[in-house]
């Protein structure tokens, strides 16, 4: 996203920067986005180990992903070093990011200090702009608790407005927030319309941020916003999100007086970040010789072939939630734990698989998050429990694939009773029988609020999410042909 006006830009990433990415970056330990972006970098910026320059052009805040390798592996991605990894790198030793990370809410449980500075500030113009930054005080609900277990999340808004005081002291009166938590809106073309309406977290935490921030620049719900809010002092805030997946840049104009320091104008225009034109249509020589270095790197790897589809193998869900992609990750993690069950989030599918030859690279891009397979056993009264936590609030992001049984939902019935039959194998689930089920270190841990999973005993690890699925996969008859066969059924 782009915060900037007549006298300069500034890049403004809000969280996600890496993790869950395609193998020509995760395989790599994502090193080669954090290259990338080192490319958009002004003179002025500083390899992150180094004291931060207010002309800099680059700033970025932490989001749920930037956990996903655990904090040592973000540290080692922000200031530089090849640390313990045995990955080739692009450019060795790796220098680091360019950006300056911010977070106001993440603290160190050992002593309610931030990991990273709250934030920082630019100098755009002669005028000074404070960027904060935060993360979506849920990531413990969907992370691996291994990842984060040296770190507290607190409250976006409280911890935003901890450090105002501190900068105003500053003579600092303009307030930009980069905020990994966001809502949804309608979508539409051109500059922010007043009377928007958005919904989602971001509408509850906006009316608690202090009256001198302006403009928060969100992430997380892969969506678009483009809308006024009003914070604690009753003054407008701008409130953007520009899709997903680089689909689209927020262009920000912000227009502020010299003499007070504060931001008067401030407008955004969602600009979709299509190459069907020229200049779009003809790449960037200096971008695709970097890619092109990256991908003979990776080559060997994700171009070894697994085996075939017969027909398109897609995350798209029937009416009762089931997808054929997410029934073949949910049995090969079953199949490598030997499991009597095996559930599986909907939201751990990133990558349709087309017909065709399969590569390894097609399956990683199918779960590019490099979690650990294990299994646990469960009582059947718990697995019954976790099915009906799929409609608890807060409501989960993501619904449950399931291997191994088949069960029956009512949505007509009361929440914590939606549940009306499970059958393991073709025979009724015994409420108070133990069941091995298999599940990846993200879900064990509660992701996605399924904390019934917490409760599992005799835990043993297994082998790497992707690994399963390739070897699972291999052993298929080929071609593959794998469709929806109805072990969820929505009968209301």
């Amino acid at each position: 996203m782009v915060s900037g006006n007549a006298d300069g830009t500034i890049i403004a990433l809000p969280g996600d920067v890496v993790g869950a990415s395609p193998p020509e970056s995760g395989l790599l330990y994502d090193e080669p986005t954090m290259l990338f972006f080192n490319t958009f970098a002004n003179p002025y910026c500083n390899i992150a180990s180094l004291p931060t320059d207010a002309s800099c052009n680059m700033v970025a805040t932490l989001g749920n992903h930037e956990f996903d390798k655990g904090i040592p592996e973000l540290m080692r991605k922000i200031g530089g070093g090849d640390g313990a990894t045995t990955i080739p790198h692009l450019v060795d030793p790796y220098p680091g990011t360019r950006t300056t990370y911010v977070c106001a809410n993440v603290v160190w449980k050992v002593n309610n200090t931030p990991i990273l500075s709250p934030y920082t500030l630019r100098n755009v113009g002669g005028v000074p702009i404070a960027f904060i930054g935060a993360d979506t005080m849920n990531t413990p609900r969907i992370q691996n608790s291994a990842n984060i277990k040296d770190v507290i999340f607190l409250d976006e808004a409280e911890s935003i407005n901890r450090y105002i005081p501190e900068i105003q002291r500053q003579g600092v009166h303009a307030f930009v927030v980069l905020l990994h938590e966001g809502g949804t809106q309608t979508p539409y073309d051109g500059p922010t319309q007043v009377n928007g309406t958005v919904t989602g977290r971001v509408a509850d935490i906006i009316p608690r941020l202090d009256s001198d921030v302006d403009v928060v620049l969100t992430g997380h719900t892969h969506a678009f916003t483009n809308a006024y809010l009003t914070n604690a002092g009753g003054k407008s805030v701008l409130v953007t999100q520009a899709y997903m997946y680089s689909k689209g840049y927020a262009d920000v104009d912000l227009t502020i007086d010299r003499a007070s320091g504060d931001i008067v104008e401030k407008s955004v225009q969602i600009i979709p970040a299509y190459a069907d034109q020229p200049s779009g249509t003809i790449p960037d020589p200096a971008t695709s010789a970097f890619l092109e270095a990256d991908q003979k790197v990776i080559a060997p790897v994700v171009n070894r072939m697994i085996g075939i589809a017969a027909l398109d193998i897609t995350r798209d869900q029937d009416s009762a939630g089931e997808s054929a992609l997410g029934d073949l990750v949910a049995d090969s993690q079953r199949a490598a734990m030997n499991a009597d069950v095996g559930f599986l989030s909907s939201g751990s599918v990133r990558a349709d698989i087309s017909r065709g030859n399969i590569t390894w690279g097609n399956l990683y891009s199918v779960q590019p998050f490099a979690g650990t397979v294990l299994s646990m056993t469960l009582s059947g009264e718990q697995i019954n429990r976790a099915l009906e936590q799929q409609w608890q609030e807060p409501l989960p992001p993501h619904n449950l694939m399931v291997s191994g049984f088949v069960y029956s939902y009512d949505t007509t019935k009361p929440v914590g009773s939606r549940v009306t039959d499970v059958r393991i194998h073709g025979l009724p689930l015994d409420q108070k029988a133990s069941y091995t089920a298999s599940m990846v270190d993200f879900l064990a841990g509660g992701g996605d609020g399924y904390t019934t999973f917490k409760e599992g005993k005799n835990i043993t690890n297994g082998p790497v999410d992707i690994d399963a699925l390739t070897s699972y996969a291999g052993l298929l008859p080929q071609p593959v042909n794998v469709t929806v066969d109805g072990r969820i059924q929505r009968i209301n």
